[in-house]
């Protein structure tokens, strides 16, 4: 008996104690601001591999900049839809993130995070693996809502030992 009751603390604690499903650092904030930029996350990544644009686009401010390798700066909703749209041509697509931390400062935060990105052709060519770290700012708008404000990727060796996810 007393080994069940061992074994169920044992449980409990653990799940009581797990961080998210990142497991990054954490600095400031509550874990309202961290489960709603988790869900950012998750929900870019979905957008992304279904190709939704627009949601895509919705998860940044009005004003929100990305700045991708190479390229000038997409200012706003509409270049941030249409430079995705236009990277995503004839290409499924799939991306993971393993979040590295996180800092919560009043309405702003920011992340750094690897990730691992494959591009498969539709017309069937191998696929292509990308790596490389993100450093995303996060802006709280007046409605209360967590959204990507910038988003800068580089390629860096240290995130090839990812996994490449698999496009569906």
């Amino acid at each position: 008996m007393l080994s069940r009751i061992g074994l169920y603390v044992a449980c409990l604690s653990i799940i009581l104690n797990c961080s998210p499903s990142w497991g990054y650092e954490k600095r400031g904030g509550t874990e309202t601001d961290y489960a709603a930029i988790d869900e950012i996350e998750v929900q870019w990544q979905a957008a992304y591999g279904a190709r939704d644009f627009e949601a895509l686009a919705d998860l940044y401010t009005e004003d929100g900049w990305v700045m991708a390798r190479r390229r000038p700066a997409m200012r706003g909703r509409e270049e941030i839809r249409d430079f995705f749209a236009s990277v995503a041509e004839d290409t499924k697509l799939a991306v993971t993130f393993d979040v590295e931390e996180m800092e919560v400062i009043g309405r702003y935060a920011w992340n750094v995070a690897r990730f691992a990105l494959t591009y498969q052709s539709m017309s069937g060519e191998g696929p292509v693996h990308d790596f490389g770290r993100a450093l995303i700012i996060y802006k709280k708008g007046d409605d209360g809502q967590w959204r990507i404000h910038r988003d800068m990727d580089t390629p860096t060796p240290d995130a090839a030992d990812m996994t490449p996810p698999v496009p569906q």
